[in-house]
């Protein structure tokens, strides 16, 4: 067993261990303002990184406002879906934070186009799909029935299990590159095994809460919505090695195991917010 293997494994578990605990206490007034911390610290790690290969493209972000920026939205976002009368904040926020990106630029800043682009795609790539994790813990009410703690959990396991078993198929079977200028190492069997992977635990977590009443999917309903979060996760995983590709650095930082905060939560940036547009829209 390699250290990095090591590291891995031991930092999954805690991790693991902090999200479940995070989700089952997260209607706990006690525990609501730490949640919020542990969101504001992922966005906060996740933006620093991605604004950090930027600076590897020798693009000169607006970090301080984009990370800032962020953390109003996300707090904003809390307290709206908890008090009615902070509805529409959030938004206001987000168009107060591009306004003020270009306001940033009319005195004595250069490449505006390049770094305003740059700015705002971190806010809209990682922010807000992130965000879209408070919306669904939060969607249902109590009184409703259903559990939106466990509907994050789902859309969170399938991801990280397409994850895993890319990884460890990749690993043990993988010959065929899947797209050697993105990520040499990812390969299609590594692809094929994260997805069959995600099908089986899907179909198992929702045949267990299926049993709680918290959770109601069809067998058809769980198949496309299995198969839809298992292409998106590895989407995003292959979105993020495209950019760190792009910047020339193998990792986006230098956390133990993983290689940082984006190379954990690449695989959630388009399942998040699609797994709650299907509960918006009412497709299940």
């Amino acid at each position: 067993m390699t250290s990095q293997f090591r590291y891995r494994l031991l930092f999954g578990i805690l991790g693991t261990a902090g999200v479940f605990l995070s989700l089952y206490y997260s209607f706990s007034e006690f525990f609501k303002p730490i949640l919020i911390l542990l969101h504001v610290a992922i966005v906060w790690a996740a933006l620093s990184e991605y604004y950090q290969l930027a600076r590897h493209k020798e693009f000169a972000p607006l970090k301080k406002l984009g990370i800032a920026s962020s953390i109003c939205f996300i707090i904003a976002l809390d307290l709206s879906l908890q008090y009615p009368c902070c509805k529409g904040i959030p938004q206001l926020i987000l168009l107060g934070s591009f306004i003020c990106c270009f306001l940033a630029f009319f005195t004595h800043r250069t490449s505006p186009l390049g770094n305003l682009a740059v700015t705002v795609f971190g806010i809209v790539y990682l922010t807000i799909p992130l965000g879209c994790a408070l919306m669904i813990n939060y969607f249902f009410s109590p009184e409703q029935g259903q559990d939106g703690r466990l509907w994050l959990l789902y859309v969170l396991v399938v991801s990280k299990v397409t994850d895993v078993g890319a990884y460890f198929v990749g690993k043990g079977l993988g010959n065929t590159k899947l797209a050697p200028w993105i990520s040499p190492k990812k390969t299609v069997e590594g692809a094929i095994g994260g997805f069959i992977s995600a099908l089986a635990v899907s179909f198992i977590f929702v045949i267990v809460a299926k049993a709680t009443g918290a959770i109601t999917l069809s067998l058809v309903q769980n198949l496309w919505l299995s198969i839809a979060i298992t292409i998106l996760a590895q989407l995003g995983d292959l979105t993020e090695s495209l950019l760190k590709r792009d910047a020339g650095v193998k990792d986006s930082s230098r956390l133990p195991g993983f290689g940082g905060i984006l190379d954990v939560i690449d695989s959630l940036v388009f399942t998040l917010p699609f797994m709650y547009l299907v509960l918006y829209s009412g497709l299940i």
